[in-house]
């Protein structure tokens, strides 16, 4: 681990004590303005000096905030410039004297003062904030240092300050389209306007919100505004940024922001006109009880697939990999700058990301095309099967030798999860399939069931997710990680909470061992329990 390493994990003492005391004495400032004097700045002050004060405090506060954020993206380069961090005796003079100066106006500002006491009060903040400023600056890094950062960071440093002092004076101004009123009356028109472009004859009532025709008409509340939608792209996205931070590119990476939410607000347009469609062909139970129900996830799923395919297909918003020289050059052509990205067949990140896609996309389409999705889950795991074995060649040099524990574990969370009573299902999941057609059904079941649903779900959620969520050391982090990747887990149930504790086990099945290969066995064992006893009792809901 080089120097540059370690500093980028601990920040200097020295940082410490200056951070330390900027905060008294912004503290000591904040206290002395508020309560030392008495002083309403909109009596004696015109509105826009008293505003505009407020503002470019919370202007500062966002900047701040920014600047932390590019702190975490650029570790090295800040590391670099703090690394020599500290309260020496000049740098400190100068910022107590900018303190001093912008406390000299709490001497003379009273009630009443009028604008008498702007222009020397403005006059002492603007000495105190240069005096301060170039103390504090000093006291951070040498000037050197300072000329290094500058030079590493560039014109990612000003944009992320022109950002962060812009951003609320911006988030006043585009507060009106954040507004549900605002963000249903775009959707809706938008809505009426597809609906005309297909040529249907619809009955539109803007101010309730209500667009159909005949017996089919849906109410466009602020639910169906999109604004879920955004927020779980924007959520989406941020986990995605946060995860995967050092293999893309900032700021270039933030763009996956904007475009998610552009994104996520025209096809929820695409939903809801696709909904009055199918409503109005004739198929107002499909419309409400499948589309309605599960195309918002099948567009979600989508944007999110696609954000992370537009992330990991754009050279701009990737970083580059490492050069990595080979040990004994096969022929006389020179060495390529980087290696290729390996084929998809042979990605190992793929073959624990792609096919829990397919398992999740597949649920997705069967639930919005058909109001009996168990019906077609034979299709789904022939799907799936083709998608286990396109990576089968990796999957074949995991470590499947047995062991007693996995299969104890796998055993107790079956019987557990049988044992539970759950309510009956009003229908078979099999719908109205007899015969040949049935018994494939009961075929294809188990083997999605014991075999393809636990190599997938185990390779995702043990392996791969929660191994990304251990970002840093120790036992805090590891449980951390078997927490988050339990309760994801989890939240595909609809009995979450045998699935959150069967997750919890299978995470420690595979870190007991630091075999994933337990984890799918265990699953395998636990999944094939149930089966079991569901065809035993006919009992299939349990499943």
């Amino acid at each position: 681990m080089t120097q540059t390493d370690m500093q980028a994990r601990s920040l200097p003492r020295g940082l410490w004590a200056v951070l330390g005391l900027l905060a008294l004495e912004m503290l000591a400032l904040s206290v002395s303005y508020k309560h030392a004097i008495d002083f309403t700045c909109l009596a004696n002050w015109p509105h826009r000096v008293c505003s505009g004060a407020s503002g470019l405090m919370v202007s500062a506060f966002t900047t701040l905030g920014a600047l932390a954020i590019l702190a975490m993206l650029a570790r090295r380069a800040f590391a670099d410039l703090l690394a020599e961090a500290r309260p020496a005796l000049l740098p400190l003079a100068l910022n107590l004297a900018g303190l001093a100066a912008m406390s000299v106006p709490i001497l003379f500002l009273r009630e009443g003062s009028g604008t008498a006491s702007l222009a020397p009060t403005l006059a002492f903040w603007a000495l105190g904030l240069g005096l301060g400023g170039l103390g504090t600056a000093r006291m951070l890094a040498p000037p050197e240092r300072w000329r290094h950062f500058l030079r590493a960071t560039g014109w990612t440093l000003g944009a992320v300050v022109v950002a962060g002092l812009a951003a609320p004076g911006l988030a006043i101004r585009l507060r009106p389209l954040w507004r549900f009123d605002t963000v249903t009356d775009t959707t809706f028109a938008l809505v009426s306007r597809g609906m005309d472009l297909l040529g249907y004859e619809v009955d539109a009532d803007p101010a309730a919100k209500i667009i159909g025709r005949g017996n089919f008409h849906i109410d466009i509340a602020p639910v169906c505004s999109g604004i879920e939608g955004m927020a779980l792209v924007t959520l989406f996205v941020l986990l995605y940024l946060a995860l995967f931070r050092h293999e893309l590119r900032f700021p270039r990476a933030l763009i996956l922001l904007p475009v998610g939410i552009l994104v996520s607000a025209a096809l929820n347009v695409v939903r809801i006109v696709a909904l009055l469609a199918i409503g109005l062909s004739g198929h107002p139970d499909l419309a409400v009880g499948g589309f309605h129900s599960h195309a918002g996830w099948l567009m979600f799923t989508c944007i999110a697939l696609g954000l992370i395919a537009l992330a990991q297909g754009l050279p701009a918003l990737r970083r580059d990999p490492e050069p990595v020289a080979p040990a004994r050059p096969m022929t006389d052509r020179p060495a390529p700058d980087r290696p290729s990205l390996p084929p998809l067949h042979r990605d190992p990140a793929a073959a624990r990301i792609l096919p829990f896609a397919v398992f999740m996309l597949t649920a997705l389409v069967a639930s919005t095309v058909s109001q009996a999705p168990g019906m077609l889950y034979p299709i789904r795991a022939l799907v799936l099967g083709a998608a286990v074995a396109l990576f089968w060649p990796i999957y074949a040099r995991l470590d499947w030798r047995a062991d007693p524990v996995a299969i104890g574990a796998g055993l107790l969370i079956g019987a557990v999860w049988v044992l539970i009573p759950v309510a009956p299902a009003e229908s078979p999941p099999y719908g109205a399939l007899t015969g040949t057609a049935l018994m494939l059904w009961y075929l294809l079941r188990g083997v999605g069931t014991v075999l393809l649903v636990p190599l997938v779900e185990e390779l995702f959620f043990r392996d791969y997710l929660e191994g990304k969520l251990r970002i840093g050391q120790g036992r805090a982090w590891s449980v951390f990680a078997a927490l988050v990747s339990a309760g994801a887990f989890a939240a595909l149930h609809d009995r979450w909470a045998e699935a959150l504790a069967a997750g919890l086990v299978l995470s420690w099945i595979c870190r007991r061992r630091g075999r994933v290969g337990d984890a799918i066995l265990a699953h395998a064992v636990a999944n094939a329990t149930v089966y079991a006893a569901a065809l035993a009792s006919g009992r299939l809901e349990i499943i």
